[in-house]
């Protein structure tokens, strides 16, 4: 990718939070269109908010976002972001992608 001969520029992009900043609902909405039989356990998990206990007992609520330590998080993104890549897509440029870090080349 980076040793291309047309690539006249190179973008990195790492999103800052970017698993605590995914917008639950609206990625819940998209997921049963881009991964309709991995929406369902989603959607279990995630439809209401997630209590994250502090030290002394008390909680707050996680309203936002994937939950650290959740197995499904990283596909939960992943998949989410699909969109964006899609639109991306549509542009004269090499792309690569890793959960919340992208790379895109050309000219």
């Amino acid at each position: 990718m980076f040793s291309e001969d047309d690539a006249e520029g190179i973008l990195l992009v790492d999103a800052s939070n970017a698993f605590n900043s995914l917008n639950r609902v609206t990625a819940l909405a998209n997921m049963r269109y881009l991964c309709p039989s991995f929406s369902v356990i989603l959607i279990n998990f995630y439809r209401r908010p997630c209590k994250l206990i502090l030290f002394d007992g008390s909680f707050i609520l996680s309203l936002e976002g994937t939950t650290q330590g959740c197995n499904l998080a990283s596909a939960f993104y992943a998949i989410s972001t699909v969109p964006l890549i899609n639109i991306l897509g549509k542009h004269n440029c090499r792309q690569v992608f890793f959960a919340d870090d992208s790379n895109a080349n050309g000219n």
